[in-house]
């Protein structure tokens, strides 16, 4: 269940409104967003490219409504991630992931890197 640790509003983070409800299996995790041709945040890289990282809640989950988008900041209890490793979101998903060997930086943004496995720093 990631949540947003520490940020400082008045730069790490910008808002913008939904493009869609977020579905409830996507609540409590972290994901890439980008900014759409409406200006909407939407999952994945959309117009802008990937942007920030967003952290979706049962609170900030409806189509129209603003929600945070985190580009300074960190992020804990992230499941899934690996130590010590540069972040990564896909482009399409906006998935976050860690891995092993340098990715196809065409279908990935660099988003950060982990402390522990389970702590994202964010910086974009």
């Amino acid at each position: 269940m990631a949540r947003i640790d520490k940020t400082e509003s008045a730069v790490g983070v910008v808002r913008a409104d939904l493009e869609t409800d977020i579905p409830s299996d996507h609540f409590d995790k972290i994901y890439g967003v980008g900014i759409n041709a409406l200006g909407h945040q939407e999952f994945g890289a959309q117009q802008t490219g990937i942007i920030g990282v967003a952290n979706p809640s049962k609170f900030h989950s409806k189509a129209g409504r603003p929600a945070d988008i985190f580009v300074l900041g960190d992020a804990v209890d992230c499941v899934g991630l690996s130590a010590g490793r540069k972040a990564y979101a896909d482009n399409v998903t906006g998935e976050i992931t860690t891995p092993d060997a340098a990715p196809d930086l065409s279908a990935v943004t660099y988003v950060g890197f982990t402390v522990e496995a389970d702590h994202l720093v964010i910086r974009l």
